[in-house]
């Protein structure tokens, strides 16, 4: 009845070689559409809405070309509250931080209309629903450190979104970023590493740590910007050495943030810190 689309990132583009392959392989979920069936799509992706143009998608969105599109918009640490054009008169919130899970509020919002369901009742599912484990997870440690913990997986496009959200988290200690390798990104991957370089200042994040083999790319473009204090580098078969040096950093009042693809197990990181 419905099939809905997100996102291009460039997750897999290790198989699929450019984000318009990607765009091309997402849009064969509309071979399971039925006739009379709804597409869903980000309107603010130009690779997606000049392919769909055929099914008369339903579009999403923070620009105001869009069917849904957000009006206003209050970002915090553990949640997130927006209005958008169609209930004017409803604040929605969902119990996660940054703009990027509102913009998947909003795809939920559009399925909700289609299926004529009352917006009190969307608003409600949404404030109350449960996030998956590791996925922009806000977890305190045995020794009162907050840790964000979002190691279910990465690309960069997330690991972007993930680090603006990150960076505004008021905190009276440090913004300690622990990222581990984005896998599957093919030929461009240690290009993609390295630009992760733009999102990351010392004064705003003060501590870095670099775990894998192609984040090596990122720690040599940091260089040139952290001090050898601040900006550390771990090969794969370095991990207890990573953890046993983050406990040895951290304190209670940092904030720490931890993204890496999810066979680079910083869950095991995670579990060293907690």
């Amino acid at each position: 009845d419905i099939a809905v689309i997100t996102m291009i990132g460039e997750a897999h583009i290790e198989f699929f070689g450019t984000r318009d392959k990607i765009a091309d392989a997402k849009m064969e979920i509309t071979s399971g559409l039925k006739e009379d069936g709804t597409l869903i799509i980000n309107g603010d992706e130009p690779l997606l809405t000049t392919r769909a143009e055929k099914w008369e998608p339903l579009t999403f969105g923070f620009e105001d070309h869009n069917y849904l599109y957000q009006t206003s918009m209050k970002l915090g640490s553990e949640q997130s509250e927006f209005t958008v054009n169609k209930w004017p008169e409803i604040t929605f919130s969902i119990p996660m931080m940054g703009e990027f899970n509102v913009l998947n509020a909003l795809a939920a919002l559009a399925v909700g209309r289609r299926f004529h369901i009352k917006p009190a009742d969307m608003a409600k599912a949404l404030a109350t629903f449960q996030p998956t484990a590791n996925r922009n997870q806000w977890l305190q440690s045995q020794s009162g450190t907050m840790i964000l913990s979002d190691v279910y997986n990465s690309n960069p496009t997330a690991v972007h979104e993930v680090l603006q959200s990150f960076k505004e988290v008021t905190t009276e200690g440090r913004h300690i970023v622990v990222l581990g390798d984005m896998l599957e990104l093919g030929e461009k991957s240690g290009e993609l590493h390295a630009g992760l370089a733009t999102d990351l200042t010392p004064d705003e994040i003060e501590q870095v740590y670099l775990y894998g083999p192609d984040m090596a790319y990122l720690y040599q473009a940091l260089q040139s910007r952290y001090s050898a204090d601040n900006l550390h580098y771990y090969d794969q078969n370095q991990q207890e050495q990573l953890i046993e040096d983050l406990r040895a950093d951290v304190t209670a009042v940092d904030l720490v943030l931890l993204k890496a693809s999810n066979g680079m197990h910083f869950d095991r990181v995670l579990a060293g810190l907690m």
